[in-house]
């Protein structure tokens, strides 16, 4: 009985976590990140054991933490002018951290905190008996519930963000959302848990009573999720938001089958699916004017005066080369990048429009080491052989959070929707979930092993 209310626990608090900052305007509010912020202590606090977590990602974890130490140690204004050669004429004098915004990587650094502490409790819930449908239930019903209210704020009150509070950014009234992207970025970050959901429940109508009566029930309620956070991702205007999760479900559609032999029956198909990108290929080719067109509106920044995410991107290489190895700061761009991104009329740049390139910028090369680190992690765990004779419920999970997953590394390509505090901890949910579900795998195998054989977690 213990142990049961331990785990209730953490999944009452995780489900506060993401539902709460749902409606209470994504968690972009002080009072919000800082309620956010005592439930995860008292989570991290609980933890007993440290779940699983794979190598890379541990490197990685221990990389950045050194760098955050070393951007905030105090140091000779000779050692900084050696370090960062090209922020000489900004450069405080007698001994000053490395970051040019202390305050900023120490909040940035209280931020990745969290985000961690959030991903470590989502794999203690993922590594127990129903700790995955439970992960999936919590962050597709974060995401209805965002999906739901920025399509009633639309209908309702489109001046108002929440039918509450006015829509003082200028942008979409999209739920608590000013930025239709970062909306469409929460879609992408809960569709494919009621995608998950669907395909289980879909698989577990073959059986029989009560099972199959469940079964139905939760295939009708994940087909409303997934068509109601569909519909808002489209309805927000996002041009990337549908583009980017299309691709990534291209990418990752092996993931969701079972990788058989072609046979003879299987022929039909496979020809089919040729033609079929024949012709896609063919109509392609005969609009490519207007498809480089919509290509092109990608990297435009509308309310930037003009400029296109081009611009924004060069000055962010500029600001990266004046301290290649450590970067300005982690948490600092927007204190720095007008020294080579300017003002352009009314418009201060404030992000690149580009997570990745920004994370360069500000942790320098070794930043970059460990960013590719962590994706080369997340790329061996979800490789396509690590799943291929798993258990229906796990295989499609994993393709779950690949969906995701992937999805979210384009988007940054052109966005910085991840700075949104509620994707970032629907973004962690699902980094937990894949060290839940690799640790639950094991958990499983040992204890077929044990009995009768391998075969435990296998079709």
């Amino acid at each position: 009985m213990l142990r049961w209310s331990m785990v209730s626990w953490h999944r009452l608090a995780l489900g506060v976590i993401l539902l709460g900052n749902a409606v209470a305007f994504a968690g972009v509010d002080p009072p919000a990140r800082l309620a956010t912020a005592v439930v995860v202590l008292l989570l991290i606090l609980d933890l007993r054991r440290v779940p699983d977590v794979p190598r890379l990602h541990r490197l990685a974890g221990f990389i950045v933490a050194a760098l955050i130490v070393i951007q905030l140690a105090p140091l000779p204004e000779s050692l900084r002018t050696l370090i960062e050669p090209g922020f000489t004429d900004v450069m405080a004098a007698g001994w000053y951290p490395l970051s040019l915004a202390p305050w900023a990587t120490i909040h940035a650094a209280a931020s990745a905190v969290i985000v961690v502490g959030i991903a470590l409790t989502a794999a203690r819930i993922g590594v127990t008996r129903s700790g995955l449908p439970i992960l999936l239930a919590l962050i597709a019903a974060t995401g209805v519930v965002v999906a739901v209210l920025g399509l009633a704020g639309e209908a309702g009150a489109p001046e108002k963000v929440l039918l509450v509070r006015d829509n003082t950014g200028g942008g979409s009234p999209y739920g608590p959302f000013v930025n239709e992207n970062h909306f469409a970025q929460a879609m992408e970050l809960t569709l494919p848990a009621a995608l998950v959901l669907l395909a289980v429940s879909a698989r577990k109508l073959r059986g029989s009573g009560g099972e199959r009566q469940l079964a139905a029930v939760m295939v009708l309620g994940s087909s409303v999720v997934t068509v109601v956070t569909v519909a808002a991702m489209l309805r927000s205007g996002s041009r990337g938001g549908a583009l980017f999760l299309l691709v990534a479900l291209a990418l990752t559609f092996p993931l969701w089958l079972r990788p058989r032999r072609i046979s003879g029956r299987r022929w039909p198909a496979v020809v089919i699916g040729v033609l079929l990108v024949a012709v896609v290929g063919g109509l392609s080719w005969t609009r490519l004017a207007e498809l480089e067109e919509g290509f092109r509106d990608l990297v435009v920044v509308e309310g930037v005066d003009g400029n296109t995410r081009w611009d924004l991107w060069s000055g962010t290489v500029r600001s990266w080369k004046r301290s290649p190895l450590v970067g300005s700061g982690l948490g600092s761009y927007r204190y720095v990048i007008g020294i080579d991104k300017p003002a352009t009329g009314q418009s201060v740049l404030e992000q690149a429009h580009n997570d990745w390139l920004e994370w360069t910028s500000t942790t320098g090369i070794i930043g970059a080491t460990a960013g590719a680190l962590f994706v080369a992690g997340l790329a061996i765990s979800l490789a396509p052989w690590r799943g291929r004779r798993l258990r229906f419920e796990f295989r499609y999970a994993l393709a779950g959070i690949a969906l995701a997953l992937v999805a979210t590394g384009i988007h940054e390509i052109i966005g910085f929707g991840l700075q949104t505090p509620l994707n970032r901890y629907l973004l962690a949910t699902w980094i937990g979930m894949m060290w839940g579900l690799a640790g639950r795998v094991r958990v499983l195998r040992e204890e077929r092993r044990l009995q009768d054989g391998p075969e435990g977690v296998t079709e």
